[in-house]
């Protein structure tokens, strides 16, 4: 096995038996730590339901890490002889494994605790105990450490992965795919603003404060979206003037997942847009809005993910995956 396939095993087998050991330690405290007063009656269900709630925990949390090995295993193995496409998968499922790190501190089995219990009202009860007051002092920052380092050794294996990709091809027509990012952002952002025009002129009279915040909303999360997007096209122009050089498909892939992640942002929020506004103004707004834009952002994620494997197909096509003496035969 190579180094991207097996580096995550050792640390999702730690970060397993660091929550085990942390679990046991609460588990043992738990039935004499003090509850919150204003729902005691979920002591008892919250003690008997931390074990398995724990066990499916630790279970998610190493599939997590396996799952990691099984897709850098494929990236590996499926596309050791396409290094353009072995530095893009490398760069893309990096990204996802690094940013995955602060979730799987985050989703730990104890401080992560948050199960919620029925009342005989029909209503629900939270977790009465402070979790965080009972997680031993060891625990998350052990937990951290070992994440952390799982991060480290996953840039230092990168590293190698690109130093492994040299002897790239000219520069490939697919780069210009990577320009797309730019133009689907605009598209989105005049679709809302033609249809919070049509708004305004068609609503009642009335404040539409609501309406206003929404839209300075949805302005500030296009911001931080165009960031990605403005990369992807640097790199865009990159590729096409000098090649497919291998850091600049390692920030290819790196920038597709946050670019990827921005996208989800913005729909989030966008499907929120109107949600609680309560001055008339949401009945106004064309029924086409939400249809578009999310069609326009659904179709910038796959054109980005596109991208990708055409990039791929094109170093593969030009003589990447062959060796030296091969090329020159060729």
């Amino acid at each position: 096995m190579g180094q991207l396939t097996w580096f995550p095993l050792p640390f999702g087998l730690v970060v397993v038996f660091v929550d085990f050991f942390a679990v046991r330690d609460v588990n043992g405290r738990l039935p004499g730590a003090p509850a919150e007063a204003w729902n005691e009656h979920a002591v008892l269900q919250s003690i008997d339901a931390f074990i398995p709630f724990a066990q499916g925990r630790i279970a998610l949390l190493g599939g997590l890490f396996i799952a990691a090995a099984l897709l850098f295993g494929l990236v590996e193995f499926g596309l050791g002889r396409r290094p353009a496409g072995l530095v893009l998968g490398t760069g893309f499922l990096s990204a996802v494994y690094v940013a995955a790190m602060p979730v799987v501190y985050v989703l730990n089995p104890v401080t992560g605790y948050d199960v919620e219990f029925p009342e005989p009202s029909g209503a629900y009860s939270t977790v009465p105990f402070d979790m965080d007051a009972l997680s031993p002092p060891w625990y998350l920052p052990l937990l951290g450490c070992v994440l952390a380092a799982a991060a480290i050794a996953q840039l230092i294996t990168v590293r190698g992965v690109v130093r492994r990709g040299a002897a790239l091809p000219p520069s490939p027509r697919r780069a210009w795919l990577l320009l797309l990012p730019s133009a689907f952002l605009p598209a989105f952002a005049l679709a809302n603003f033609v249809s919070d025009r049509i708004a305004r002129a068609t609503a009642p009279p009335g404040s539409f404060w609501e309406a206003d915040s929404a839209l300075e909303l949805m302005v500030q999360v296009c911001a931080f979206a165009v960031v990605p997007a403005a990369g992807l096209v640097l790199l865009g122009f990159l590729l096409r003037r000098r090649g497919l050089r291998p850091c600049s498909l390692l920030f290819v892939g790196v920038l597709t997942v946050v670019y990827l992640l921005m996208l989800f942002l913005v729909a989030w929020t966008n499907l929120r847009m109107y949600v609680d506004e309560q001055s008339g103004f949401s009945w106004s707004v064309p029924g086409w809005r939400e249809e578009v834009t999310t069609g326009i952002l659904c179709a910038a994620a796959l054109a980005q993910l596109a991208a990708l494997p055409l990039l791929a197909r094109a170093g593969a096509t030009s003589g990447l995956g062959r060796r030296p003496a091969d090329r020159e035969r060729g």
